[in-house]
């Protein structure tokens, strides 16, 4: 028989063979895209904590404290360390930068440099026991740091000083959330300077 010649279609059954493996196949493909974005917010946590520790070395070991920014872009989300050894609100520690906008000029200025995080899938959230959450945005930040002389926690909010207090005197956030297909929460105990990562 001539197969130019045959106008026959598919049958029935062959069709819903077909239909069969595409269904299948875009199942594995949903699914592996969901084991992606889960391993996202995973991998950011982790270096995210990595980081923290990071900071608490150089600020024991190095000349004044060591910040680390964490902030949100159009590319996703990133973090910088920047070292700091003016005090101007006189509480005895180290200021670094107090604001998005300080930051911001800090990186155009090529003062400070930058490590990805995770894209912008992901959010972000700073707070403190018994208070409303702080979202990151693209025109905020969150600010860690640690005391050089114990080795505790100084600081943990978005950097902003209120007006006649010192920047020691702010609310402590004690947790960060990353969200994404997965929600993991990294701890800070103030007092102690520990922190760890726990999955939600």
């Amino acid at each position: 028989m001539d197969i130019r010649k045959d106008k026959r279609g598919f049958s029935l059954v062959e069709l819903i063979i077909a239909m069969a493996i595409m269904a299948v196949f875009a199942g594995a493909i949903i699914g592996g895209l969901s084991y992606i974005n889960a391993g996202k917010t995973k991998k950011a946590s982790a270096k995210l904590n990595n980081e923290i520790t990071s900071i608490q070395t150089a600020t024991m070991t190095k000349k004044g404290v060591t910040y680390l920014y964490i902030y949100r872009t159009s590319d996703g989300i990133f973090s910088s360390t920047g070292k700091a050894t003016d005090d101007t609100d006189g509480d005895g520690v180290p200021d670094g930068y107090k604001s998005r906008s300080d930051l911001d000029a800090a990186l155009t200025a090529g003062k400070i440099s930058q490590t990805k995080l995770c894209d912008s899938s992901v959010k972000i959230t700073g707070s403190e026991a018994g208070a409303s959450a702080t979202s990151l945005t693209e025109s905020n930040m969150l600010k860690l740091g640690y005391s050089k002389g114990t080795g505790s926690f100084i600081y943990s909010n978005d950097g902003t000083v209120t007006s006649g207090k010192k920047m020691t005197e702010m609310p402590f956030y004690n947790k960060i959330e990353l969200s994404g297909k997965e929600k993991f929460t990294i701890q800070m105990v103030k007092t102690t300077g520990k922190h760890f990562v726990t999955q939600n």
